[in-house]
């Protein structure tokens, strides 16, 4: 059995589209924390991961005990919530 599949996964952040929340898990990855990326029906039905759907939105998952590891990634990167909008 995967050990990854032990843990207890925390609600880390929802994000508008794909690309986004792969590009936040491959900084969270390199600061080694794991990640895994809930998809929205929307995206998963269509298999349309790489997308920008309208609508579209994502959700960052990390082991529970790394939650404030992983709130320190995102702030090192300076990402907020609304930064993947084109304002």
């Amino acid at each position: 059995m995967n050990k990854e599949t032990n843990k207890q996964w925390a609600v880390l952040r929802t994000v508008e589209g794909d690309i986004t929340a792969e590009m936040l898990r491959g900084a969270l990855e390199s600061a080694d924390i794991p990640c895994e990326i809930k998809r929205s029906m929307l995206a998963s039905g269509l298999g349309a991961h790489s997308l920008s759907l309208a609508g579209n939105q994502a959700t960052l998952l990390v082991p529970e005990d790394q939650i404030e590891a992983a709130l320190a990634v995102l702030e090192a990167i300076d990402f907020e919530p609304g930064d993947d909008d084109n304002d």
